[in-house]
């Protein structure tokens, strides 16, 4: 029997896409460590290649482009949640590139936490 959805789990998850965007945009290391799981991977094309990085180069990254970043806009565009495992999808600006970001989540220990990022960055129009 599957377990239902509800309004607490979908608080949760959505919390810990905030928690990511804002530590993202920040440059913050413990809010990215609070959403990420330690072995999460951020996967997608940057500028025709390949970028596959662990959460450790990752926070490095939103480190060096945090002090270009203003306020950022964010939202959810689609949540899906099944079990103990969760599906977000975050449209959201980082370094001036408009990005949708799918956010693999699963619930380990009672927490929910990022456990994939698959990223497109839109072209700029």
């Amino acid at each position: 029997m599957a377990e239902e959805t509800n309004e607490a789990d979908i608080a949760a998850v959505t919390e810990v896409a905030s928690v990511y965007y804002d530590g993202m945009i920040r440059g913050d290391e413990s809010l990215l460590a609070r959403a990420f799981h330690p072995r999460a991977c951020i996967v997608g094309n940057e500028d025709g290649e390949l970028y596959w990085k662990n959460l450790a180069e990752f926070i490095v990254e939103c480190k060096e482009y945090a002090a270009e970043q203003g306020p950022g806009q964010w939202r959810v565009d689609h949540l899906s949640l099944e079990g103990d495992t969760a599906l977000v999808t975050v449209g959201g600006d980082f370094a001036g590139v408009w990005y949708s970001d799918d956010l693999s989540m699963l619930k380990v220990d009672g927490q929910w936490c990022i456990v994939h990022k698959t990223f497109y960055g839109h072209p700029v129009r």
